[in-house]
């Protein structure tokens, strides 16, 4: 087991390589008014930037947590790293032609996700096997404090960019941060094993079009609407892919996911399920938050960066309370309290649009915030801790899927209600647009609500016992 300096030691490149993965969800909802202007975007669109590429990391990302195991989690992440830099590049060179500006833009937001995936699941695994089970919480925990910071940094990074020079930069601003952490790996000492084994393509490619085609048809019910054939096509086309992957898979012998495995392993299944419901509303939050502070506030870049950064002032101090609370109790105190504060927040968050003031919004904002830093590092710490060593790149995989995946979802679901009843350039008037978010907010307090009654009832009390 490494000496205390050097699992510390560890995060040196990995905070930076998993910071710029995070920062992209959050530092494009900053910017999408300015890009959806100069590009001449539709509301749709501009959503998909945020859409794909929440979809492809959530579509690769179990690909990416097995490709850990076979090759090795080091070079996995530096070759996600690579990837998501490259593809940064080109999405902030981007021509100006309305006819080629989406797709262009799509595809490599979809290029920065697959890199994403890569790297998540096999960061993850390398911080946790830095650390002995007794502090495992308290070593994910610091991890996802400090990439958390660099999450909150995100919007203000973006707004100053945006504001001050151009939004493209929002993309360039990559390229350095990934330098720094492939300079950082050549320095670190890191608990790196492989477990070569087959790899499943076929697994890989159902998994990758049955959320793809789950996801495309929610989003785009706005345009096609939720009657039309193509609508209603998508979404059960994807879940049925969905289930032949799951039935595939049960039958493969060495699966992308080892569904049998985590079928028998309840809690596992249970942290996931949860996964799933606390990051559905997450990203949401954070691209109509933004949104909220400039066409319904009428802030400037800047200061809407600094106004939806007051999540993250009880996110840092729950999320480490958090973690102490699992190395002592266990997972459920903390997830539970967690699902209730984010529920209670995101219904006082709503009930205050209407004021369209950030002030106002406050109490919502800090009860919200508070409530995914007592969730996030607990249950990601839970759920790899129900696993064997050998299953922990996979297992991360998983965790990512659903969380991805949940931010995928809820972003489709919870944009098509705002995008239904204005559109983002704000059209319809800044009081339209603060009640469809207030719907919408309703809808993710639901999950979060969902989540809550699910923790109590399906997570298993106490600490977790011979923790490898």
């Amino acid at each position: 087991m490494p000496t205390e300096y050097q699992r510390y030691r560890v995060l040196w490149p990995l905070v930076p390589a998993m910071a710029m993965v995070m920062i992209d969800f959050t530092i494009v909802s900053i910017s999408a008014t300015t890009i959806q202007s100069d590009l001449h975007l539709s509301e749709t669109a501009v959503q998909w930037l945020v859409t794909a590429y929440a979809l492809s990391t959530a579509a690769f990302v179990a690909l990416g947590g097995r490709l850990g195991d076979i090759f090795g989690h080091r070079r996995i992440v530096v070759s996600g790293v690579i990837l998501f830099a490259a593809a940064s590049l080109m999405c902030g060179l981007v021509p100006d032609s309305a006819g080629i500006s989406v797709p262009w833009l799509i595809a490599f937001r979809v290029l920065q996700g697959v890199g994403a995936g890569m790297l998540i699941p096999s960061a993850t695994v390398l911080v946790l096997d830095a650390f002995p089970g007794t502090e495992r919480g308290k070593g994910l925990a610091i991890f996802f404090i400090v990439t958390g910071l660099f999450t909150a940094i995100g919007p203000i990074a973006g707004s100053y960019l945006t504001e001050f020079w151009t939004w493209r930069a929002i993309f360039w601003i990559n390229v350095p941060v990934a330098l720094l952490a492939l300079i950082e790996f050549r320095f670190a000492k890191l608990n790196d094993v492989k477990r070569p084994s087959r790899l499943d393509v076929r697994g890989a490619v159902l998994i990758v079009i049955g959320m793809s085609l789950t996801v495309l048809g929610i989003q785009q019910s706005t345009e096609w609407g939720w009657d039309s054939p193509a609508t209603i096509g998508s979404i059960i086309a994807g879940i049925a892919v969905l289930a032949a992957f799951v039935a595939v898979e049960r039958k493969t012998e060495d699966p992308l996911i080892d569904v049998n495995a985590m079928i028998a392993n309840r809690p596992f299944a249970v942290d996931n399920l949860l996964t799933f419901l606390a990051f559905g509303p997450w990203l949401a939050v954070f691209f109509f938050g933004s949104m909220y502070f400039q066409v319904a506030v009428g802030q400037e870049p800047t200061q809407a960066g600094f106004s939806i950064l007051t999540m993250f002032y009880s996110f840092f101090v729950a999320a480490r309370i958090g973690g102490g609370w699992m190395d002592k109790y266990g997972a459920k105190k903390p997830v539970s309290i967690g699902f209730l504060l984010g529920t209670i927040g995101m219904i006082v968050w709503a009930g205050e649009l209407s004021e369209l003031s950030h002030p106002e919004t406050l109490i919502g904002m800090l009860l919200t915030g508070a409530g995914f830093g007592f969730v996030f590092s607990p249950l990601n710490t839970d759920a790899l801790n129900r696993l064997p060593d050998a299953m922990r790149g996979q297992g991360s995989g998983v965790i990512q899927t659903f969380r991805n995946f949940g931010s995928a979802v809820g972003m489709a679901i919870m944009g098509t209600i705002v995008a239904g009843a204005t559109d983002l350039s704000g059209a319809a008037g800044p009081g339209n647009f603060a009640a469809a978010m207030e719907t919408a907010f309703y809808v993710g307090a639901a999950m979060l609500g969902i989540g809550y009654i699910a923790a109590r009832v399906l997570m298993p009390s106490g600490k977790q016992e011979g923790i490898e």
